[in-house]
């Protein structure tokens, strides 16, 4: 019976882990970052994964820029984005690491070896 109460330990604080972090990662998915270039004229917003949600152009930076001019500005927009969105994702990573405690990961791993060796012992 000891085999169980460790295993229910080990669910137990899973769950508890799982209880702290899912919230972080809910709120994560759904923010967004933006970026901007031209002197704010074109503006880029891009999702947690960055990818492309709306792009942005003021009709003053349509006036003042070319085609290639506004091209390099759509470009440099968007980058900016992706890098506000990589920040925010470190950001949240470090703060996952803290609500897992620093234990998660020897939890997961106590709990896989734990199976594996009920798995592999020979039947009683």
């Amino acid at each position: 019976m000891d085999e169980m109460r460790e295993l229910r330990m080990l669910a137990e604080r899973l769950a508890g882990a799982s209880a702290r972090i899912d919230p972080i990662v809910e709120e994560w998915s759904a923010r967004t970052f933006t970026g901007s270039a031209a002197g704010g004229g074109v503006v880029a917003t891009v999702d947690p994964a960055g990818t492309l949600l709306a792009l942005d152009i003021s009709e003053l930076g349509k006036r003042r820029h070319d085609g290639v001019t506004l091209g390099d500005a759509v470009v440099e927009a968007v980058h900016a984005a992706e890098r506000v969105a990589e920040r925010a994702k470190a950001a949240m990573m470090r703060e996952l690491e803290a609500a897992a405690g620093p234990h998660l990961g020897g939890l997961l791993g106590d709990a896989q070896r734990s199976f594996e060796a009920r798995a592999n012992r020979e039947p009683e």
